[in-house]
């Protein structure tokens, strides 16, 4: 049975020695398209941290759907190009089940 909490994915990574920030940006929009068809997808955000540390974090309706998009994605050549522009050493990975949403209305 599927969980009905929605879900996040939070990744924390460092770009690949000698990768081009631009090119890094026109290989995430590249796989967006793929990443939208994925069941179970709401939302992404690529956020750029201090020091050379990137976080991709994106929302999926279940932890289902984020593991099995996890498996999928492997396998697509367009998340393949924008995967291997990561220093693969650096990739710390998460999915955690939102368990509340708090918004600025009340």
């Amino acid at each position: 049975m599927k969980n009905i909490a929605p879900a996040v994915e939070i990744v924390q990574f460092r770009l690949s020695q000698g990768r081009d920030e631009r090119a890094f940006l026109a290989a995430s929009d590249a796989m967006m398209a793929d990443l939208r068809k994925q069941p179970g997808f709401i939302s992404r955000e690529l956020l750029k941290l201090g020091g050379g540390e990137w976080m991709d974090i994106v929302h999926w309706e279940s932890i289902e759907d984020a593991e099995a998009a996890e498996e999928a994605v492997m396998t697509i050549p367009s998340c393949l190009a924008f995967f291997g522009m990561i220093d693969q050493a650096s990739i710390r990975m998460m999915h955690v089940e939102q368990l509340k949403e708090y918004t600025a209305a009340a």
